[in-house]
């Protein structure tokens, strides 16, 4: 997914953090799991949208912040 990412791709973005999220074939990195949630939500990806909120809501990767989260 990370070639696709740094193509500004947005579903691979989302691929890519939720990859971080969980570690999978890369090391467990909430932050960097916010970051591409981020970089794919900026582009219309509703699930990475989601995702991103529900960092918010409970604080992953992220400081816990209920305005942001809706």
């Amino acid at each position: 997914y990370r070639k696709a990412a740094d193509q500004d791709y947005p579903k691979a973005q989302y691929n890519l953090g939720v990859c971080y999220q969980n570690g999978t074939c890369v090391s467990k990195d909430v932050a960097m799991a916010v970051y591409w949630y981020r970089k794919a939500a900026d582009q219309g990806n509703a699930i990475a949208q989601n995702s991103l909120g529900v960092c918010y809501e409970y604080g992953t990767g992220v400081s816990k912040d209920e305005a942001m989260a809706v």
